[in-house]
Order: structure tokens, then sequence, then C-alpha cells
């Protein structure tokens, strides 16, 4: 029951006339005045939550972009992360400003949101993630990427949830399926263990603001935390 009544909600998101469309359009508006690719130029885009902005996440964009002449990225907008939306989409505008070919917005309710992909953020019910994931690919690969001229998506490897996992290798099947080719970029590794922000957020709660867990983050995410946790003792 849970998965139909949660597949119900897509479909019925899904259906809402030019919702995407209407999205897309406001985003695009926001970039007017900066140049985008001619019509031959290739889009690429890549959703990610940044919850907080690490290394990694900066490896990711970075890499991507050096294989598109544009690329997007959409910061998961759903305010159910340990960071708040408005700071985990500021590190990354702040983290990718040096790139000129990265455009960063919110990623709407359209794509891994709380009425696409629910089972993301609660990372507990595998069967129903497949399904739902299944749904937000196609949304997006239907009504998102035609209206921003994405014809290619990237996403880091993902060696330990099993969600993230599944949803990657439904975007391996069902992204060519619309024109769309999927890139999966190896992790970064500091001191040969790979960047997460799961260990980031790991490392704040049991040790507070260390050095290990400064280690893995870019200067702007560093001075976040400093801030952050500048009432703590020992910071």
């Amino acid at each position: 029951m849970y998965v139909c009544a949660e597949a119900a909600g897509v479909v019925m998101l899904e259906n809402r006339k030019n919702g995407p469309e209407k999205y897309a359009e406001r985003i695009l508006k926001s970039f007017a005045d900066e140049a985008l690719p001619e019509k031959n130029g290739t889009i690429g885009a890549a959703v990610m939550n940044c919850n907080p902005f690490t290394k990694g996440h900066r490896y990711l964009i970075e890499t991507a972009a050096a294989q598109c002449d544009l690329l997007y990225v959409f910061v998961v907008e759903t305010d159910r992360s340990a960071f708040p939306t408005a700071d985990r989409l500021r590190l990354v505008q702040e983290g990718t400003a040096d790139l000129p070919n990265v455009r960063v917005a919110l990623s709407g309710p359209y794509m891994i949101s709380s009425a696409t992909f629910p089972t993301y953020f609660l990372k507990s019910n595998e069967d129903a993630a497949a399904i739902q994931s299944a749904l937000d690919i196609t949304l997006f690969a239907e009504r998102i990427a035609p209206a921003f001229r994405i014809t290619m998506r990237f996403a880091g490897e993902e060696p330990f949830d099993p969600v993230t996992a599944g949803y990657n290798d439904a975007m391996r099947k069902i992204l060519p399926e619309h024109g769309i080719t999927f890139t999966e970029i190896p992790r970064k590794k500091v001191c040969e263990e790979i960047v997460s922000a799961s260990r980031l957020r790991k490392l704040l709660e049991c040790d507070g603001l260390c050095e290990e867990a400064l280690s893995l983050v870019p200067e702007c995410t560093a001075r976040y935390l400093r801030d952050k946790y500048r009432d703590q003792p020992g910071s």
C-alpha cells in the first residue's frame, strides 16, 4: 500500500499541467544574462544533496563540468537533511564559483524531492525506492531534460548506500532510452578513504569539528563549519 500510494502521488505530480516546464522556465530566466551553449553544445546535469558540500562533491562537479559545455548542478531542495537547504545551496554556489560553465540551482519538486522520491530521505524500503527512482528518472528524462536541453547526466558512484546505488542503476538503464547519456564518476579519496558527506556528518557528531572532518571539505565549507561550531569546547 505504501508503494502504491507513493507511486500514485508521483503520477499525479507528473500530470500536473506544465509544472516541470514552468519550473525550468523560472530557472532558465534566473540565468538569462549568462550565455548558454549553441544548439550543438553539450549540456549536462547532476542532482546532488551536498549535505554538506565536501571535496568529493567538488571533485564530481569539476570532473563532470570538464566533459560538457555547460553543467547544471541541481541541489536537492527538500528540507529533510542535516544541513538546511539555503546553506547547502550557498556552499555549492561558493564552492563552484570558479568554474565558468557551472550553473547551480535548487531542484524544485521534480528531482529527488519528497514528492517524487520520498524513500531517498528514509533509506528504509528498497522495494519502494526501486519504483520511485524509476518514476523520478522518467520524469526528469521526459519533462525536465528537454526543457534545459540536457543530454548528459552525472552522478558519483555509490559503494555504501543501496538506495542511492539502485538509483544510479536505474539511471544507467532508463536515461539512454531517452537519448541521455549517464556517467558514474568514481569517488574522490583522501588518505585512501572515500570522501562522503555521511562520513563527515558522523565525524561531526562523534568528534566535533576535528582536523579529520576539516580535511574532507573545501575552504567555503570549512568556514561555514567553524562558524557553526565556534562555541564548541576545543574548537
